[in-house]
């Protein structure tokens, strides 16, 4: 998957499925992979509709019975509980800024890959953005066992539609980590921080978020696809052996009931008696009628093979087609600081300072290039300090 998005963990969901159960009032007694959850009387909730049910957590537990849940990120108990949480208590909007870092900066992979340590590090924040964090719930849908859901974060700035996927990771951690509510650090928005945001840009980013959360599973979704393509070959070719089989069947029964038609042909020239002879012209004519019905069957089937039979192998693979479909589960607006950051590196006793743009939750937002050579640092080309100072692997 690309970093785009970033899928919401096994962990992560029960942190705040517990949290939010026990919000509502319920007690939720925990045993190995089982919760026993009990909800007030006051409560109505529309996952649930027992006050008292247990809860099969993990992956790969699927529901026992109707009247368990399984909690899993693919799950429909899942997805009812984050519908409504979404709901009941819209996270609305957040803030990120410069006092949510604490001196712990995103650094980028060429820096991080890099044999130089980061001696120092600041960030002057210029100007405030808005960005989308979107929960999107992806169904792959298929008749084969393939079928299953993933649930997706995606961050991006609502202007350019830019991914921001350091944001993405933090909500997830923050939101769905082992506190529900905003960011440690983070602030709740005041109705007076709020930029207007037209509802165009609002929904094109909502749409380029689910999109972006499909892309990020493509690898997953393809293999579900060439999964389903071969369970649809093997039961196209367990058809094609099957008619195959027939017609040796069909063709059979034509020559078996040619021989006995010719049989019954030579009893007819010597029967005597006009009632024998009427009673084995009858059966003739039973075997004759038999026969076209037959050799009619054995005519179509071959007809059908000819034709390699093309009419049962679309019939197959549509039915074994996956369809995909993607739901926004929950959205935050998230209002972000951008700005720049000074770097200063250290290697080998030498260090030096770099100034790069700079995004709080996102990290360096722009690619930055060698000062000495001018490729494009990356974590495979990633920074060191020279004598006559910054260079990268490429220039050594």
């Amino acid at each position: 998957m690309t970093d785009a998005a970033h899928p919401v963990t096994q962990s992560a969901l029960e942190a705040f499925a517990r949290e939010y159960l026990t919000g509502l009032g319920a007690s939720v007694r925990e045993s190995d992979a089982r919760w026993r959850v009990n909800l007030p009387a006051h409560v109505d909730v529309d996952f649930a509709d027992e006050r008292e049910f247990e809860v099969a957590v993990g992956p790969d537990r699927p529901a026992s019975d109707e009247s368990e849940r399984a909690l899993t990120p693919q799950s429909e108990f899942a997805r009812r509980l984050l519908a409504e949480a979404a709901e009941m208590a819209p996270a609305g909007r957040v803030a990120l800024t410069k006092d949510l870092l604490d001196g712990d900066y995103r650094y980028p992979s060429w820096v991080a890959e890099s044999s130089a340590d980061v001696a120092d590090a600041t960030f002057s924040p210029y100007y405030d953005r808005t960005g989308l964090w979107a929960l999107v719930r992806i169904d792959v849908e298929t008749v084969s066992e393939y079928q299953t859901q993933l649930l997706e974060a995606v961050a991006l700035d609502v202007e350019s539609e830019d991914p921001l996927p350091g944001v993405a990771e933090l909500l997830v951690e923050e939101f769905y980590g082992l506190q529900s509510g905003p960011p440690r650090g983070a602030a709740t928005a005041t109705e007076t921080d709020d930029a207007p945001i037209s509802t165009e840009k609002l929904a094109d980013a909502a749409d380029t978020a689910q999109r972006t959360a499909l892309e990020a599973v493509r690898d997953e979704i393809d293999d579900i696809r060439r999964s389903a393509s071969r369970a649809a070959e093997s039961e196209f070719e367990e058809y094609r052996r099957l008619r195959e089989q027939r017609i040796e069947e069909l063709r059979d029964e034509v020559r078996s009931l040619a021989d006995r038609l010719r049989d019954v042909a030579t009893e007819a020239e010597g029967v005597r008696s006009d009632e024998r002879r009427v009673a084995v012209l009858e059966e003739r004519q039973e075997l004759k009628a038999e026969k076209e019905d037959v050799q009619t069957a054995l005519d179509e089937a071959r007809r059908e093979r000819e034709r390699g039979y093309a009419e049962k192998r679309r019939e197959i693979y549509d039915r074994h087609a996956v369809e995909i479909a993607t739901e926004l589960v929950a959205g935050t607006v998230v209002t972000y600081e951008r700005g720049e950051i000074d770097l200063t590196v250290r290697d080998d006793g030498r260090s030096e300072t770099l100034r790069a743009p700079y995004a709080v939750g996102a990290g360096v937002t722009d690619d930055v290039r060698c000062d000495c050579c001018g490729e494009r640092l990356t974590a495979r080309n990633p920074i060191r300090v020279t004598a006559t100072g910054l260079g990268c692997r490429t220039c050594r």
